[in-house]
């Protein structure tokens, strides 16, 4: 297994050991070419998880150089350490179009009218292209949101891109035939609504009502359970 970036020290390991203290546990972790090591999770950043060896030494290894088996395991980690956290603060009553602004753009990078999600429930889809997890997510939520439109329901989604350069973005939404519209990349509002609902790892889904007002910070998780009937609970 390629291992990037050691990071070593004490403070760091004793900022990095309050992340998840109920989560970790010791097991075997296997790369995509079978080398293995003994670690711990610590966290996951974006495109990274944390591990930390028995001896303490924080290992950083990408996501996606990981076995199939490791990401899931990874991902049910941070959906619980997710609901462990406090939810932020979303008090506001601003209308939805506000809060993801008016620079919405397609598939095709065409401008897109924000008007389209004013009445509506709306995801925050965080996502990325690079990310397995959300490869393997976005058909099924694709699925429901046509599910969703077909029975007239009042849902939209706002793709809120993790991707590297706007041509992944438009190429992620165009191979995945995201029928929604996405905050064009070089809008800072990506950043400021990945730190507003303390995204830590994706793919992430929020779902909030026509007043920005948070109505779940599970969409993923109940998505993927539920499908299109998730709108049910979100009401």
């Amino acid at each position: 297994m390629r291992l990037l970036d050691i990071r070593k020290g004490l403070l760091a390991l004793c900022i990095l050991a309050l992340a998840v203290p109920a989560l970790a546990e010791m097991r075997t972790w296997t790369s995509l070419r079978g080398s293995t090591v003994e670690a711990e999770f610590v966290e996951q950043e974006l495109d990274t998880v944390v591990l930390r060896t028995a001896e303490g030494e924080l290992l950083d290894i990408r996501l996606n150089q990981l076995s199939a088996d490791d990401q899931l395991y990874v991902g049910s980690l941070r959906n619980v350490q997710h609901r462990n956290e406090p939810e932020a603060s979303s008090d506001t009553d601003a209308a939805i179009v506000e809060i993801v602004g008016t620079r919405l753009v397609n598939a095709r990078g065409s401008r897109m009218a924000p008007d389209v999600l004013e009445e509506k429930t709306v995801g925050l889809y965080f996502s990325a292209g690079w990310c397995p997890p959300c490869r393997a997510f976005t058909p099924r939520l694709v699925e429901a949101y046509e599910t969703l439109k077909a029975e007239g329901k009042p849902f939209e989604i706002v793709f809120v891109s993790h991707d590297r350069s706007e041509r992944d973005m438009l190429r992620y939404m165009r191979d995945y035939n995201m029928p929604w519209s996405a905050i064009r990349f070089d809008q800072e509002r990506r950043e400021q609504l990945k730190q507003e609902h303390n995204i830590r790892g994706i793919p992430a889904l929020v779902i909030l009502d026509q007043n920005g007002k948070r109505l779940s910070a599970e969409g993923y998780s109940e998505v993927s359970a539920h499908g299109a009937a998730a709108f049910e609970r979100w009401q």
